[in-house]
């Protein structure tokens, strides 16, 4: 059986996109431009290395964003008892 908390942080990351501001998809517009611009750039040896680094830093930035949700679950929950 799940975790409440896995629950509700599954349907965070569910509906996710539904809720992030305007401001946030522009952001991630102009993200997307400097990358392309970076990686045209790349040899095919540093494309490689690129994309095992953002593998890796994705996979942190997940753990991390799920345990900050997580904590932040937790902390509502003692304060509302």
């Amino acid at each position: 059986m799940q975790d409440y908390i896995d629950i509700l942080l599954s349907h965070l990351m569910a509906t996710r996109q539904g809720t992030l501001p305007e401001e946030y998809l522009s952001f991630k517009t102009q993200e997307q431009q400097a990358l392309n611009a970076l990686q045209s750039s790349f040899s095919d040896s540093q494309d490689t290395l690129f994309l095992s680094y953002e593998e890796t830093r994705n996979a942190a930035e997940a753990i991390s964003m799920t345990a900050f949700a997580r904590q932040a679950f937790l902390l509502a929950r003692e304060v509302y008892r």
